[in-house]
């Protein structure tokens, strides 16, 4: 699991992000960036009830996505903000397939 430090937590934060930052798009998710002038490296995820009812499918989609920033976040430059938008086709996928859609957007 990420860090706090490294977790979008508050809905001002969230909304800062969407109204400042850019979308880019992935066959299985959404990124919003934005850059910011601090060394602090900070993600969100959100997983929508449209994507599945039960909040135990949700829940893991947040935790394969949190680890597998988790384990590349060095990678990222500081002053990175990233929320991640999911879309239906990560449910099922496993972890190696997420990891390989998550290093395309990082390059």
């Amino acid at each position: 699991m990420l860090k706090r430090e490294n977790r979008i937590r508050l809905k001002k934060e969230f909304t800062e992000i969407k109204n400042k930052g850019r979308i880019l798009y992935s066959p299985l998710f959404g990124f919003l960036t934005c850059k910011e002038n601090d060394d602090q490296k900070k993600f969100g995820f959100i997983v929508s009830k449209k994507i599945s009812k039960r909040a135990v499918d949700r829940n893991k989609i947040r935790r394969i996505l949190s680890e597998v920033v988790r384990e590349n976040l060095e990678r990222f430059e500081n002053g990175t903000r990233i929320i991640f938008l999911m879309k239906k086709e990560i449910l099922g996928k496993k972890y190696d397939e997420v990891e390989k859609e998550v290093e395309k957007f990082i390059k």
